[in-house]
């Protein structure tokens, strides 16, 4: 087997097959030897890799981690976002200067204490976050 740091291709060896590319007009000049066992395993990676190109050679990288901590702060931020939606309509009622209800008042102030244990949750545990239920 035989690959292109130019097409970052795979081509075969055997000079038949080449045959047709050469004809074709499109067999890259820097061909480069690749053992076959290199060849399946780029493309069948074991667990935890993946195939890539490094400075124009096929190689086997370690999938990285998942950032927990940032998919956390991503969700913690969508539940803040989804708290001041669902609080808008009464805060600008009392920007307007009128009065909330009993039943208002008390979902503004549920909503309030959810956004304050939410704010207070901790990210470090990522991704076993205990999130707090939001208001009925």
């Amino acid at each position: 087997m035989k690959y292109s740091p130019t097409t970052l291709g795979f081509y075969p060896s055997d000079a038949e097959s080449l045959q047709a590319y050469i004809d074709a007009g499109n067999l890259p000049d820097d061909l480069v030897d690749i053992s076959d066992d290199d060849y399946k395993e780029w493309f069948n990676p074991p667990e935890g890799k993946y195939g890539a190109w490094v400075d124009g050679a096929p190689v086997l990288l370690n999938i990285p981690e998942p950032d927990y901590i940032g998919q956390a702060e991503a969700k913690k931020a969508q539940l803040l976002s989804d708290a001041t939606s669902a609080t808008y309509s009464l805060n600008l009622k009392l920007m307007m200067g009128r009065t909330l209800t009993e039943d208002e008042t008390a979902t503004v102030n549920a909503w309030l204490d959810y956004v304050d244990v939410l704010n207070d949750t901790d990210l470090s545990d990522a991704p076993d976050v205990q999130w707090p239920t939001k208001p009925a």
